[in-house]
């Protein structure tokens, strides 16, 4: 996600889209069950939590919001 924040892909490229159903596949294998709209509101949560938020940022500008917005579109699209 970092890097496709970094090569200015839209949050809504098929790419990342991909990106974020293979790791609900992932997750969904491993024992926790989310959905799209589950994990939008996961994202929508690092927003407001400190500590998530600073987390991600840390890792790169920007990135907390651009995947709160890739993962609503995520689920906007019914996945």
């Amino acid at each position: 996600m970092a890097e496709g924040l970094r090569m200015g892909m839209k949050h809504t490229d098929e790419g990342i889209m991909k990106h974020i159903r293979a790791h609900l596949v992932f997750l969904n294998a491993h024992g926790h069950a989310f959905t799209g709209e589950a994990f939008a509101a996961q994202t929508r949560f690092f927003l407001e939590d400190e500590f998530h938020l600073r987390m991600l940022e840390d890792q790169q500008t920007g990135l907390a919001y651009y995947l709160s917005a890739a993962a609503g579109a995520y689920a906007a699209m019914g996945f």
